[in-house]
């Protein structure tokens, strides 16, 4: 089982300032490459048809560095990962210039442009993220994070900030509910207690923190609460511990949870409008999907063909919305007898009833492809918790009480557990990718919806399945 490294990526996330502000400097840095280019080389160009060149180039430079993880927090903050991605960035680029030369039918001066500008622009994007790392530890970038209650929520949100220390969140300690816990250097694993609850607003003044996440359960009459109100006042913010590890992690805190966490999730219960808008995306997405996958659908069951006997679509009983039973197709992967003694049991990477080919059509997310029918068809969504198989759902349901909210939408193709999590092959190890679920079921929005297209994209074009 193999997990991706974790994506800084979440609508609602804390690492929002320092991907933001990245993304907005390399605008700025393109668009003065634009401007010095023309006053510079004076391209044979009209200033409109320069300007639309210009806002173009902005979004397909983006996009590229995006692909190459530059804006993610973990590279912001690491000088030979920023110079790796803007290397890669910079070899894409040459790449591109090549085929347009030689490739399409493109003005003469239109290769030579681009290549003035970008010779301007590749610089100037060296020395603003130099500066940029420069500026990364000063107070703008920085957030100061003060734990109230040091339970397993609270110390599991300090292990996450120690893991990504390098993103500008700082975890100055925890406040005590226990007197006992509390003495002078007391610590709770590798993280320091500094104090009791009711010392809260001496603590506020002494370390300038700027944000407190409180995951005490003792909510009783020695909770803070008029400090944590007037902290708020003043510009502190203030969260559960429950909400700020869910936007740390993007996935939700299982061990905890409790029904009404999917009650006063607004996402439960979208309106008219989502449906509307997700269903015409569906059939919009599936159709281009599929007529661009044509050619590699075509190779892939030319070499499935010629390596084992047996079907090249494989057809398996899911279950769907509402749990209505579908068939859900597939390109085959696995040896055609794969279950003709051992019936209905989980997969792995490492299963060895997967073909050749299977495991790089599994790896690269090409089997799934004709899961794009499904949609056409209304039986499935792009986007959407992975269709199971109704031997597994009973099993897990009987396992995870909160397993069956999965199916109260429809079974994605691609989805927030698939793209954060491999394949797992036993009952326990279903508790995180569950987790995953729930949280795109609290969450479940159409930017959401892009952004995990958008990874699985990034996913298949960049072999990181592999």
């Amino acid at each position: 089982m193999r997990r991706p490294p974790p994506s800084m990526y979440y609508l609602r996330n804390v690492y929002a300032a320092r991907s933001s502000c990245a993304a907005l400097l390399d605008g700025v840095s393109l668009f003065l490459a634009f401007a010095l280019s023309w006053f510079l080389v004076q391209p044979q160009m009209s200033g409109i048809a320069y300007s639309v060149l210009a806002v173009a180039s902005v979004g397909a430079s983006g996009a590229v560095l995006f692909f190459n993880d530059a804006y993610q927090p973990a590279t912001l903050g690491d000088g030979r990962k920023t110079t790796r991605s803007i290397l890669t960035t910079m070899g894409l680029g040459l790449v591109a210039a090549i085929v347009l030369y030689f490739g399409l039918s493109v003005p003469g001066f239109v290769v030579p442009t681009l290549a003035s500008i970008a010779g301007i622009f590749f610089p100037l994007l060296l020395v603003e993220r130099f500066v940029l790392r420069l500026t990364l530890g000063a107070k703008l970038f920085t957030t100061k994070v003060l734990v109230i209650g040091a339970t397993d929520l609270g110390i599991r949100i300090a292990e996450l900030l120690h893991e990504r220390r390098e993103s500008g969140i700082h975890f100055i300690g925890f406040l005590s509910d226990d007197v006992a816990v509390h003495e002078h250097g007391a610590r709770i694993g590798d993280f320091p207690v500094i104090g009791l609850v009711h010392q809260l607003e001496k603590v506020l003044a002494d370390r300038g923190v700027d944000y407190i996440v409180v995951a005490s359960k003792d909510r009783g009459e020695h909770f803070p609460a008029m400090t944590l109100i007037k902290a708020k006042l003043k510009g502190v913010r203030v969260e559960s511990g429950v909400s700020f590890l869910e936007r740390l992690s993007g996935h939700v805190y299982m061990r905890d949870l409790r029904m009404s966490y999917l009650i006063f999730g607004e996402a439960l219960s979208r309106g008219w409008s989502y449906r509307i808008l997700q269903r015409s995306f569906d059939l919009i997405g599936a159709s281009v999907l599929l007529a661009l996958a044509m050619p590699a659908l075509g190779l892939a069951a030319l070499a499935i063909k010629l390596e084992s006997p047996g079907p090249i679509l494989y057809r398996q009983r899911r279950l769907g919305k509402d749990d209505k039973p579908f068939m859900m197709n597939k390109l085959r992967s696995m040896r055609r007898d794969a279950e003709s003694e051992s019936g209905a049991v989980f997969t792995s990477d490492e299963d060895d009833r997967i073909t050749r080919i299977g495991y790089f059509i599994r790896h690269t997310r090409l089997d799934e492809l004709p899961q794009l029918w499904n949609v056409l068809r209304g039986e499935m969504s792009l986007v959407g918790p992975r269709a199971e198989r109704p031997e597994f759902v009973e099993i897990l349901a009987d396992s995870y009480p909160y397993y069956r909210f999965r199916t109260s939408v429809r079974p994605g193709v691609t989805g927030w557990a698939q793209t954060r999590y491999g394949y797992v092959n036993n009952v326990e190890a279903y508790e995180e990718k569950l987790a995953l679920d729930l949280y795109y079921l609290k969450y479940r929005s159409f930017p959401l919806d892009l952004t995990i297209l958008v990874q699985t994209i990034k996913t298949v074009l960049l072999f990181r399945g592999m």
